[in-house]
């Protein structure tokens, strides 16, 4: 049976309910599919790549075969996560719509570039960690390769980060999946996670490559 970590920031300690749904089904999924999904939250601090870190310390340490990152404010199936963590890639997400009235997804890719290989999956420039899975190969690489740091007397990696490229803010997520460039960067685009705010936030990934790649 693998074991993997569902690890889920949330700084109020709050969990949405659609969130807290999917990750019952999810977990119990896990059980006929032998694979043995832990979820642990890491609340109450501000900072929330110090929160990521810790989360994947905790994966490294406890030698997890996996961690799929889902935030809290997220909707998906279960069957969604076997599949990513069944998929044979290191790193694999799914598109989550932003929290926006206009259609965008936290997927970073040249239009030209959003073409399916032979398991119907994309290469991807970024994906965000609202929905990503990494291997115990993945997490290996970034701990062994990044700069240790004490937290609470304990060691950590300082992996999740934010910098300045370009002149522009890049994201904890972006800098994550440049980090990762080595064993590709892959969504399956057939699903595309709910984004719970004001409103729920649906959307649907492969209809928008569509779209944007038959104008």
């Amino acid at each position: 049976m693998k074991n993997v970590l569902i690890a889920t920031p949330s700084y109020d300690g709050r969990l949405d309910v659609w969130y807290t749904n999917a990750l019952l089904e999810t977990v119990i999924a896990g059980f006929d599919n032998d694979i043995y999904f832990k979820p642990i939250f890491m609340s109450y601090d501000a900072l929330i790549q110090r929160s990521r870190n810790d989360l994947l310390a905790i994966a490294k340490e406890n030698e997890f075969d996996g961690i799929l990152w889902i935030d809290s404010d997220i909707e998906w199936a279960a069957n969604w996560a076997i599949e990513l963590v069944n998929s044979g890639k290191d790193v694999i997400g799914l598109p989550c719509i932003k929290k926006s009235i206009a259609e965008q997804y936290n997927v970073k890719c040249k239009p030209e570039d959003l073409i399916k290989d032979e398991d119907g999956l994309i290469k991807v420039e970024s994906v965000g960690t609202g929905f990503l899975y990494m291997s115990k190969e993945a997490i290996d690489y970034l701990w062994e390769t990044s700069t240790p740091y004490i937290h609470n007397e304990q060691e950590r990696r300082w992996v999740f980060e934010v910098k300045i490229q370009d002149n522009d803010i890049i994201s904890e997520d972006v800098l994550l999946c440049q980090k990762l460039e080595k064993f590709g960067v892959y969504i399956n685009p057939v699903y595309t996670c709910n984004h719970v705010g004001a409103l729920k936030f649906q959307g649907d990934f492969n209809s928008f490559i569509e779209r944007l790649t038959n104008p």
